[in-house]
């Protein structure tokens, strides 16, 4: 477990930090910014990617 853990731990932290970022972006942008929809999606993707990473539902 310790060994799956130190293996996947990069991976979400760059996902995480990543996700963090787009939120940023997200949150800054209008309601009616044409890329608005376009961030949303990676917002959604980076979620399932973290919950893949930590095998977890999300």
């Amino acid at each position: 477990l310790q060994r799956a853990i130190a293996l996947r731990n990069p991976y979400v932290d760059s996902l995480s930090e990543l996700q963090v970022r787009l939120l940023g972006r997200l949150r800054s942008i209008a309601a009616d910014d044409p890329q608005r929809d376009r961030l949303v999606r990676l917002v959604q993707l980076s979620v399932n990617g973290i919950a893949a990473g930590l095998q977890t539902t999300g």
